[in-house]
């Protein structure tokens, strides 16, 4: 069995990019099965870490170069019999000497950018004499791909500044840690474009940005990171804000649009706790108010339950349209209890299907968002 298994790994370094990529998770679900139906014992490298996070990937900044480390932590001496990518773009380099016990291995594994833009994980089987099943080693980072046309690339020019969206959507926040995103960004003009002090300009305290490198070159490009912390915005829920940045060289302003949500953070909860924390039920989170007048206000009131054993708290209500009115009677609700919430539908100036919504941002931990749909045709 294991001779059969060895020689599957090995056809699997020949196969094309896309099947690897597709089987490569099916090959440890078998190993593993395999290793515990023939009862082996596992002799693994003691590896310093098994995942190593490149961050941004610029591919004019050509092959970036990490390095993995690991010991022999057994008795039996080990060397490495072979290594698997499952991407062309990865390479690896490694010493094929014997390792002897508390040896230390070095292993190098070499990333080059693509053409696929986004994130991107590399995965690295290494295989050894004392473990044919072997160890999974994991690349991850954001691909930034070689630009073909900078001006249909970054199309949107802001203060000599190429940027590919009008906006910048830093997307799905939470409230535990801050979240960094990062966009790339290309000089058009020039002359070198930096930020003037990065500390001192007058942002809203939850948010910062850098530019690496701090210069920009003409007819380069380089990456602006954006660092937003949730917790320091202070509000859940769809956010919008316009902030500017001083240029350094011609003492004046780019105006952006950044954009992003807000969820609050919980712990996961265990089975045991489901029944005792905050647990919202809403009586008809589906509305249908079926054929009405765009010249008529139509309204509609629900009931909030708490199903837990400890207070649930709204702690906001928001709408995806003005026309909308929502008034909660109570924002905290005890174990058992229930609260009315008493809805408006404005229609005026609209007609045909139409489809609103409300959500209901609460601290019941399974289900921290709820949302109330409207749905009407509109004469």
């Amino acid at each position: 069995m294991q001779v059969q298994f060895a020689r599957f790994l090995t056809l699997f370094a020949h196969m094309n990019h896309a099947l690897k990529h597709s089987i490569f998770f099916l090959i440890f679900l078998v190993s593993y099965n395999l290793a515990d139906a023939q009862e082996l014992e596992r002799k693994l490298l003691n590896w310093q870490q098994k995942s190593i996070y490149l961050g941004p990937v610029l591919a004019e900044n050509g092959v970036t170069t990490v390095e993995f480390l690991a010991t022999n932590p057994h008795a039996d001496s080990l060397f490495i019999t072979d290594v698997i990518t499952d991407c062309g773009c990865t390479l690896v380099d490694y010493s094929r000497d014997t390792l002897v016990t508390d040896g230390l291995l070095s292993l190098k594994v070499s990333y080059e950018s693509d053409y696929r833009g986004g994130d991107f994980s590399k995965l690295i089987l290494v295989r050894t004499n004392l473990d044919i099943y072997g160890d999974t080693l994991v690349l991850e980072g954001i691909n930034f791909p070689v630009i073909d046309d900078a001006g249909r690339n970054f199309p949107y020019k802001k203060g000599g500044l190429g940027f590919r969206l009008p906006s910048i959507n830093v997307g799905q926040l939470f409230t535990n840690e801050p979240k960094v995103k990062f966009y790339d960004v290309y000089n058009f003009g020039k002359d070198s474009v930096s930020f003037k002090d990065l500390m001192e300009q007058p942002w809203p305290a939850y948010v910062q940005f850098n530019l690496e490198p701090t210069k920009v070159a003409p007819s380069a490009r380089a990456l602006l990171a954006v660092t937003v912390n949730a917790e320091k915005l202070g509000d859940l829920g769809f956010f919008s804000e316009n902030v500017k940045i001083l240029v350094e060289e011609s003492n004046t302003s780019i105006d952006l649009n950044l954009m992003g949500t807000v969820f609050e953070f919980f712990e996961p909860i265990p089975k045991s706790m489901e029944k005792i924390v905050p647990r919202l039920l809403i009586s008809e989170p589906d509305i249908d108010f079926k054929e009405i007048s765009s010249s008529r206000t139509v309204q509609r009131s629900l009931v909030l339950s708490n199903l837990g054993q400890e207070p649930l708290l709204i702690r906001k209500v928001s709408t995806n349209c003005d026309c909308v009115n929502v008034i909660l009677e109570e924002k905290e609700i005890f174990p058992g209890g229930k609260a009315e919430i008493n809805i408006t539908f404005d229609p005026k100036g609209r007609q045909g299907i139409d489809h609103k919504h409300i959500t209901l941002f609460t601290n019941d931990p399974i289900n921290p968002v709820r949302t109330i749909t409207l749905r009407s045709m509109i004469k």
